[in-house]
């Protein structure tokens, strides 16, 4: 098999759902190949001066600042616990590696791009349109992912 690092970003939309779908119908079988899938967390407001300890300094894991001091604890494991339940009903006896998480970012652009580089991602699945605002035939997210990396982008409906 060609793809051996896929990335699927998920963001509980049905189009991510179909993506993970899609990934593990690619890769499944193959016990050396591993599936990544990750939801990006978005900084935005929450990257103040006032977070103590640089909780925000490594932006592809999340840090365990955040969540013992529950700045993010609940959302975290509401993601978390999803993502496992997404990976769950779509893993149809796959035998390939599965490995989930969340990555802080600016942005999910930003995000997927950092983590396709810092993981040697070889192919990203993604939903061609997510939970966020939606432009054109691509929503802005797969749009920016497409220009962003370095690696093929499969978008699915």
């Amino acid at each position: 098999m060609f793809f051996k690092n896929v990335l699927v970003p998920y963001d509980e939309s049905e189009h991510a759902l179909s993506a993970l779908h899609i990934a593990f119908g690619m890769v499944g079988d193959d016990p050396e190949a591993t599936v990544h899938v990750v939801t990006i967390v978005t900084a935005g407001p929450l990257a103040t001066p006032a977070l103590r300890n640089d909780a925000f300094a490594s932006p592809s894991n999340i840090s365990e600042e955040l969540e013992s001091d529950g700045i993010m604890g609940p959302a975290l494991h509401r993601m978390r616990d999803e993502i496992q339940h997404a990976v769950n009903d779509a893993l149809d006896n796959a035998q390939c590696k599965v490995v989930t998480g969340a990555a802080l970012s600016g942005s999910p652009v930003e995000g997927i791009a950092e983590y396709v580089d810092n993981h040697n991602i070889d192919l990203v699945v993604m939903g061609r349109r997510g939970l966020g605002a939606l432009r054109g035939m691509l929503g802005s997210v797969s749009f920016g992912v497409l220009r962003s990396v370095d690696v093929p982008v499969l978008t699915v409906k």
